[in-house]
């Protein structure tokens, strides 16, 4: 079964500036996307990688993989309504997969634009840290920083129940 595990991270000053760097600069860029997307009318994720890769890449201090979980979160905001433009705030949700994003004990090796940092993070399920599968969210609320990762947890047997109360 797919549960969503929620870590907090504990960045230094530094490692907060490079966080919050990391995750405007994607915005801008699924800003930038969104406009392709929308003045030409390329909501296919293989067809909008093909039209804005390589221009996103020269324009922004993005990781090839970044950008394309960029181009990912914009082809998913344009299934929901494509009549409208779709526009990213600031400060919003950004994804990584195992690519650009690894866990060691409970320590989160991260990548920003100012390279990978480890950051400590706190997490009250340790038990589900073994099951890490699939991407994260990457969130700003409230000053602090958040992970949300997928975790996939092996569903226990059922046992027949042959005897019954009441």
């Amino acid at each position: 079964m797919k549960l969503t595990l929620k870590m907090k991270l504990l960045p230094s000053k530094e490692q907060e500036g490079s966080l919050i760097q990391t995750i405007k600069e994607a915005n801008m860029a699924c800003n930038e996307i969104s406009e392709t997307a929308f003045k030409k009318k390329l909501y296919n994720q293989y067809k909008l990688h093909h039209e804005t890769y390589y221009r996103i890449k020269s324009a922004f201090k993005l990781s090839a993989q970044i950008i394309i979980r960029c181009i990912s979160k914009v082809t998913d905001a344009y299934k929901l309504d494509k009549k409208v433009k779709r526009n990213f705030r600031p400060l919003g949700a950004i994804t990584y997969d195992p690519r650009i994003l690894t866990y060691k004990g409970n320590v989160a090796s991260i990548w920003t634009v100012g390279g990978r940092i480890k950051i400590q993070f706190v997490c009250h399920n340790t038990n589900y840290l073994p099951y890490i599968k699939g991407e994260a969210d990457l969130m700003f609320k409230k000053g602090k920083f958040y992970l949300f990762q997928t975790v996939e947890v092996p569903e226990e047997d059922m046992k027949d129940v042959e005897d019954f109360i009441g």
